[in-house]
């Protein structure tokens, strides 16, 4: 997830070195790195409260399976900027780094620039790749080697209240097009008062997601392209929304994941959001007063032949070329994410759609849990009928962290926030900048 602005969100207050040992301690270790009774110390650093939790439990049934290569793991839970921050340091300095990681995309994207101080996932992966989504392993891939391993999918699609929705008269199954979506937006206003959505000038999931399912990117050749077709046409509607339909208006905190908006939308002050699969846990968490009035859909689209959905955000688990046992550490990370009965926990206890696709039609993916009780039963049913379809614009390139930041400090607060520049002039404004900068590297 590029969920920087959730992380203290998710999973309710993050514990600043939360840390649990998993297997009997031994008495001293040997120079081969393992304890006197056989296992293994391994340290893992992580962002989000509950992913911790994730790995003290993949851990535990880890050691259970594998009683031959049993980990004693360390959990450390840190501020987002803060685990960033050590992390850059030890891994510049080469030392003091944890044995694994979880880095975000957008600081994948930093992480990797250069010679990756990373282990290779490749070979762990090989029984599990057919039916993992390629384009989650692609995010964290460079020249061929996959560094990093995602938790989820983050399709994106459109929540939609339908209670709201009612009282207007609109059915949103009937909401094909954008062009569907912005009548269906003038009549709830007109009926209602209410907004169809709000816009992020803060976070970019709106945009990503608009310009990839036009089979769009901020790339072409290696070389930035911002102002192409498939961005303006994204940013042209987004604008027009606020300035020119009047059916939506700047979100409250900047972006779509924060307490302001939730509050919004759990007031019924919002009729719809466009964002990944991941976004169920925060309706669940934060909008109680939705429960069974929420339906998931698949995105408008611009015009036939664009994808209904796209790929938004991720969090790969990496692990540090100072692991003390790099191959035993990758094998049990690709283990906890991708074998079939952990894969399952992801939905099970992230409430995430996980990266291994090929479980998303079976009954279990239908069970009773928090989120089937708040959507219903048929969630990856729409998951499914959209998994070939989940493009993604890149972020891993060296130069994305550049784009990214351009567009968010100034293209997105110069159009969206205040109607200052059309978003033809601000895009091609950000082109000759940004081509300016990349030339200079």
């Amino acid at each position: 997830m590029n969920m920087r602005f959730s992380k203290k969100l998710a999973f309710g207050a993050i514990a600043l070195a939360s840390t649990v040992v998993l297997a009997a301690c031994g008495k001293g270790s040997s120079d081969s790195g393992k304890n006197s009774d056989g296992s293994t110390d391994l340290t893992f650093w992580t962002f989000v409260d509950g992913q911790g939790t994730f790995f003290k439990d993949a851990a535990k049934a880890w050691n259970k399976s594998h009683p031959k290569q049993k980990i004693n793991l360390k959990v450390s839970v840190l501020p987002f900027d803060q685990e960033n921050q050590k992390l850059t340091v030890a891994l510049k300095s080469g030392s003091g780094a944890p044995d694994i990681v979880d880095v975000e995309l957008g600081q994948a994207a930093i992480q990797l620039k250069g010679t990756p101080q990373y282990y290779s996932l490749n070979s762990a992966l090989k029984p599990y790749r057919s039916v993992l989504q390629k384009s989650r392993l692609d995010n964290f891939t460079k020249d061929g080697k996959t560094y990093g391993l995602d938790y989820h999918v983050g399709e994106v699609v459109t929540y939609y209240n339908t209670d709201l929705l009612k009282k207007a008269g609109i059915d949103y199954t009937k909401i094909k097009t954008w062009a569907d979506y912005t009548k269906a937006g003038e009549q709830l206003k007109a009926k209602t008062g209410k907004y169809m959505n709000e816009l992020e000038y803060a976070g970019m999931f709106q945009l990503d997601s608009m310009v990839a399912q036009q089979k769009g990117d901020y790339y072409k050749d290696g070389k930035v392209d911002v102002n192409n077709a498939a961005v303006k046409r994204a940013l042209q509607m987004q604008h027009d929304w606020i300035y020119k339909d009047k059916i939506a208006r700047t979100a409250v905190g900047g972006n779509l994941d924060n307490d302001q908006f939730f509050a919004e939308m759990n007031k019924g002050n919002v009729a719809s959001v466009t964002m990944p699969a991941w976004y169920m846990q925060r309706m669940v968490a934060h909008m109680p007063k939705l429960k069974n009035k929420v339906a998931i859909a698949p995105m408008p689209v611009f015009q036939q032949g664009d994808y209904q959905t796209a790929g938004g955000g991720g969090t790969g688990t990496m692990v540090t070329n100072q692991a003390k046992n790099k191959k035993l550490a990758a094998k049990f990370v690709v283990w906890a994410k991708a074998s079939k009965g952990q894969a399952y926990k992801i939905w099970e206890n992230l409430g995430f759609d996980p990266i291994r696709t090929d479980i998303w039609s079976t009954d279990r993916m239908k069970a009773d849990n928090a989120y089937t009780e708040y959507f219903g039963k048929d969630i990856f049913d729409i998951y499914s009928k959209l998994s070939d379809q989940v493009h993604v614009v890149t972020k891993t390139d060296s130069f994305a962290p550049t784009i990214n930041d351009y567009i968010l400090k100034n293209t997105l607060p110069s159009t969206i926030l205040k109607d200052k520049m059309t978003p033809t002039k601000a895009l091609d404004t950000a082109q000759a900048a940004l081509k300016k900068q990349q030339s200079n590297q």
